[in-house]
């Protein structure tokens, strides 16, 4: 091998360490393409002063990692284990701080104003920790109105609280009230109706002055998906999935109204007091005689000499108690004023034709407004409107449909091009090993022996004129390119058998 480097001429060895430094680089990568572990996330959304220490602490590690926007990605087969050597240190850290703020709390150096203020710091964190803990919340924050009076005040002030929180879709009023308790019982002293629920979309959706009631909005929405949802399963199991389509409209009050009234019913009448006077009065005359003693003296004695007149009369006072409703009712925004329901269904699925049988079809509609209308709740007299209509639906074109993936075809998607990248390697390293790298490591040989005689006699002739002798020289090269000597000697005997035969 080393001879046969050493008989190339300075060209052909440049070109072959070329070849072999292409060769030795193809399959690096091939290799490396093949045995490297694929990537898996690490840790994702931290913020950037978590994430910087946790990159600082992977590279003091020497673990391999990528930074994909607020992803970091390390290789599958370290990931587990880098989990728990972080979780050692404590890494990644919270990004919201709670209870460890006390930790570094000096009671020799802090006052009670700051201890109390730190306190609170410390439990709006952990309320945020719990907020955040709720399905579809992404961000929350929490404020806390503590009163922070001294001990010599004598007036005290109800602590507030106030959520702030964003989510991924609307928050439900169930939701929005297990906030309320769930600040209210981590502060003495507060309800739950004094902390405000504010949502970063609807705004506020509980708190003082809203009571029991959600936002009309949100009550809206809520009312039209729950409508939909319930009549869109009980069309499904009629006509089937896909085959029917459900629209639900709610207007809800935003207003508040108190109304008072007051009924009396006539024919509910009862004695409640009677009261009987009877007077009776009785008067004597005596003519026109003056005023004597006679006249002061009894009855019996008077005698029979005058007129006597006697008045009776009676009065009766009945009182009586009628029945009296006193009736107050209060509106509060977001009462249902009106519904209105549209349903399409595919008339194909229920395997009728709308043009061939009318009758039929208006009966079917009929059905599907009373089932419709039973299930929805639907009060005509409130102004609640119902329509149902049987329609084709637009159905794709079958040339526009495609199957499911199958698991070859998953496994082609999933390393179709890494297989692809290492048979285009493979190929690479083929072609330069057998194309470039073994044709110079092999003596050249002539396109015949016609040619190697004449290049023979050439460095014959070179030879002579190094003064070397041609003998010696043809007797080295026969012994180092035996084949082109046998090839040479093999055509020298035919081209003199043609002479012989010719003559």
């Amino acid at each position: 091998m080393l001879d046969t480097l050493k008989s190339l001429s300075l060209p052909r060895q440049l070109t072959l360490a070329a070849a072999l430094m292409g060769v030795i680089f193809a399959m690096t990568f091939m290799v490396r393409g093949v045995t490297q572990s694929p990537m898996a996330l690490l840790y994702s959304g931290l913020d950037a002063s978590h994430a910087g220490e946790i990159v600082e602490e992977l590279n003091q590690r020497g673990v391999e990692y990528e930074i994909r926007g607020a992803a970091i990605f390390i290789p599958e087969r370290d990931r587990d284990a880098v989990r728990f050597a972080l979780a050692k240190d404590g890494l990644p850290r919270q990004a919201v701080q709670g209870y460890e703020l006390l930790d570094d709390v000096n009671g020799f150096s802090v006052t009670s104003e700051m201890y109390n203020a730190t306190y609170w710091r410390a439990k709006e964190g952990e309320l945020t920790r719990t907020i955040l803990a709720i399905p579809g919340v992404s961000s929350a924050r929490v404020h806390i109105g503590a009163s922070l009076r001294s001990g010599f005040s004598r007036a005290q002030s109800s602590p507030t609280a106030s959520v702030t929180v964003a989510t991924s879709s609307t928050m439900s009023k169930s939701q929005a009230e297990a906030i309320q308790y769930l600040v209210a019982l981590a502060v003495p002293g507060l309800s739950p109706e004094e902390v405000a629920v504010i949502d970063a979309a609807a705004g506020v959706i509980a708190g003082p002055g809203l009571g029991d009631v959600e936002a009309p909005a949100v009550i809206a929405e809520t009312q039209s998906g729950a409508l939909e949802q319930k009549i869109l399963r009980l069309l499904d199991a009629r006509v089937g999935p896909g085959n029917a389509r459900v629209s639900v409209s709610v207007d809800v009050s935003r207003e508040r109204q108190r109304v008072s009234a007051v009924t009396f019913d006539p024919e509910s009448r009862v004695i409640r007091n009677r009261t009987t006077t009877d007077t009776s009065e009785t008067s004597t005359g005596g003519g026109t005689a003056g005023l004597t003693v006679a006249s002061n003296l009894p009855q019996d004695a008077q005698g029979a000499g005058g007129d006597t007149s006697s008045t009776e009369n009676s009065t009766e006072s009945v009182s009586y108690e009628v029945n009296e409703t006193r009736t107050e009712t209060e509106r509060l925004p977001g009462e249902i004023e009106r519904i209105s329901v549209a349903v399409l269904l595919n008339d194909q699925a229920l395997g009728i034709d709308p043009a061939a049988d009318a009758g039929a079809v208006a009966q079917i509609a009929d059905e599907f407004q009373q089932l419709v209308a039973s299930a929805a709740g639907l009060d005509l007299s409130r102004g609640d409107s119902l329509t149902v209509e049987l329609m084709p639906f637009q159905t794709p074109a079958l040339e526009e449909l495609t199957d499911a993936p199958g698991l070859f075809e998953q496994l082609m998607q999933r390393y179709f091009w890494s297989a692809l990248q290492a048979g285009l390697l493979g190929l690479v390293v083929i072609i330069l090993g057998v194309g470039v790298v073994r044709p110079l490591l092999r003596p050249s040989q002539g396109g015949d022996a016609g040619a190697v005689g004449e290049r023979t006699a050439l460095l014959a002739q070179e030879g002579g004129t190094q003064k070397q002798d041609p003998f010696n020289y043809l007797q080295d090269y026969a012994r180092e390119r035996q084949d082109e000597t046998v090839a040479l000697l093999q055509e020298w005997l035919d081209e003199d058998g043609k002479v012989l035969t010719n003559e």
